[in-house]
Parts: structure tokens; C-alpha cells; sequence
């Protein structure tokens, strides 16, 4: 389970190295990423492993986010559970069953939920806003399918990646073929067989696009 929320740039403060977000009624601090602005609407990504739960308040600690809230819900799951909490908005916490037991976690307990401001990370790279849009072959491949192409090699599945960069399965499959035929030669590739029962790839030739991509970005971001 993977948290995404949507959330609006509040403030940065490029001294301190973060900047801060409101995410539904809750006010977060994050890290700073390449052309990060004031104002601007960003969806964010918190993995639940990142997230930590606390009964009391821990007083001064490295995280910059200590979020006072209840716990909304248990779940067991394979490895461990997930538990769901309010602290302005609904955020998702993997922990053991033993922490279950031991902090005795059940619907409508008061709890803490701690995040080091380098968890929240941008479910889109905020890079594709400086508008790289190589040109291949046979047309363009533009910023918001550069991020899918990052969310394919991140994945390793077009379903995975279609759900991390909003999209549907359907319209993946679209954009797969679009980067594709716009480059002229294979970007992306079909897996078969394995563990995993096959996936979706980057070819070697779409692994050096972004990286090429990536370079530039980077340079124009300082």
C-alpha cells in the first residue's frame, strides 16, 4: 500500500533546505527537489514503511513532522499490518504485529505518527516542468511521459506504473506505444516468464534517454 496524496506548496525555505506543504489539513515539511515552487499544486508519495507510530509525544527529534492523530484502522497482512491513521489526512503505517500488540493499537487510539521530511518524496518528478521534451525519430515525447518512462524503470509494470504517475491501464498502454513510435525504435519492452510472470521494461536505448534527460534537467536546474 502506497500513500498519495495531493497537496499544495506553501512556503520554501531554500536556506533551511525544506519547504512546506499542506496536505489535507495537516501542514508538512519536506525536502527541497529541483524547481520546487511556492503555490504550485504536487502530488506527493509517503512509502508506509517510512512512517513511524508513537503513543506519546517523543519531544525533540530528528523528524520534522511529529502529526497528532487516532488510529482509524488495523489490518493484518502478510509480514506484518497496516495501519491507517487520521493526522489531518488518512495515512498508511506498515509495522510488525508485535507493534500491534505492544502499543495496543486499535480503532479510535491516540497516536503520533512521525515522517523525516526526506520520506515525501513527489509521486511526478517536479523536473518535467523545466519542459525536456526530446525529439525522436518520428515526433516528441513530452514531460509527463518522460515521468511514466521513470515510473516503468522504477516498477518494472506498466499497471505499477500507470497507478504512480494517475493514469489509467488503458491510457498506459497508450503512452507505451506513443513513446515508442515517437522515438522510432523500442523504448520500452515486454517481459515474459520468471518469479514475476513478466512485466514491462526499458530497452537500453530508453535507459540512456532518460539518463540523457536526466543531465539536462540537473544542468538547468541550478
Amino acid at each position: 500500500m502506497k500513500n498519495l496524496f495531493e497537496a499544495t506548496v506553501e512556503a520554501c525555505d531554500r536556506k533551511g533546505s525544506h519547504a512546506w506543504v499542506r496536505v489535507g489539513e495537516a501542514r508538512l515539511a519536506t525536502r527541497l527537489w529541483p524547481g520546487i515552487q511556492e503555490g504550485e499544486a504536487i502530488r506527493l508519495s509517503i512509502r508506509p514503511e517510512d512512517v513511524v507510530l508513537c503513543l506519546g509525544h517523543p519531544g525533540r527529534v530528528s523528524a520534522r513532522n511529529v502529526l497528532p492523530g487516532h488510529v482509524r484502522s488495523v489490518r493484518y497482512v502478510a509480514g506484518g499490518a497496516e495501519v491507517e491513521v487520521d493526522v489531518g489526512f488518512r495515512l498508511a503505517a506498515a509495522v510488525t504485529r508485535r507493534t500491534v500488540k505492544d502499543l495496543r493499537l486499535r480503532r479510535g487510539r491516540a497516536i503520533y505518527a512521525l515522517l523525516k521530511a526526506t520520506a515525501i518524496a513527489p509521486a511526478l518528478d517536479v523536473r518535467a516542468r523545466f519542459r525536456v521534451a526530446p525529439v525522436g525519430a518520428k515526433g516528441r515525447i513530452d514531460p509527463p511521459r518522460i515521468d511514466f518512462l521513470r515510473a516503468v524503470d522504477r516498477e518494472g509494470s506498466l499497471s505499477r506504473a500507470a497507478k504512480a504517475v494517475g493514469i489509467t491501464y488503458r491510457s498506459a498502454w497508450g503512452w507505451a506505444r506513443d513513446v515508442n513510435r515517437a522515438w522510432g525504435r523500442p523504448l520500452l519492452d515486454r517481459t515474459t516468464g520468471g518469479r514475476g510472470g513478466g512485466g514491462t521494461i526499458l530497452t537500453p536505448e530508453g535507459r540512456a534517454l532518460l539518463r540523457r534527460v536526466t543531465e539536462i534537467e540537473e544542468r538547468e536546474s541550478r
